[in-house]
């Protein structure tokens, strides 16, 4: 039996359709961008796109948050998604210029390990999540459904 369709009602007396019940609410303050081409046109930097990922995985969007006024312009943020059409599996990266108004700090429980990526040093947390700088760039990827061979292969191909 098929699952109905939920509607919100909005503050401004608006609705909102959401697809499944209990399915999120689609961030109202994010650009979605589904042409890769596009996306340096809202950075404050150049985007890099891996040039490898593994089989199955395809380019499916850039998220970046909207200022007040809903534009996107010389974002200092994007967020990447590829998907795996079969599996429907994510590798998730996040490019942020790098000053420090993009700075954080992050606590965790898992293994960290620093690596070397085309010469470029890297720290891989767990096995799922690498992250480096590069040309005043912060870059952090995460995959959970690969190996940690994977994702480095992936995140060396954006150093290509």
């Amino acid at each position: 039996m098929p699952i109905p369709d939920q509607v919100k009602q909005l503050p401004d007396g608006g609705t909102l359709a959401v697809a499944k019940v209990g399915a999120p609410l689609p961030d109202v303050n994010t650009l979605v961008v589904k042409d890769a081409e596009k996306l340096d046109q809202y950075t404050s930097f150049h985007v890099l796109l891996p040039s490898y990922h593994p089989e199955g995985y395809i380019f499916d969007r850039a998220e970046f948050y909207q200022d007040e006024q809903g534009g996107v312009s010389n974002s200092k943020y994007i967020n990447i998604y590829y998907k795996n059409q079969v599996t429907g599996e994510e590798i998730f990266m996040q490019q942020r210029q790098a000053d420090e108004e993009t700075a954080f700090g992050a606590a965790t429980s898992n293994k960290i390990e620093a690596i070397k990526m085309n010469g470029v040093e890297a720290v891989l947390t767990g096995e799922h999540t690498i992250d480096w700088e590069a040309n005043g760039v912060l870059y952090s990827m995460s995959a959970k459904g690969l190996q940690p061979e994977e994702i480095i292969k992936v995140a060396e191909s954006v150093l290509e």
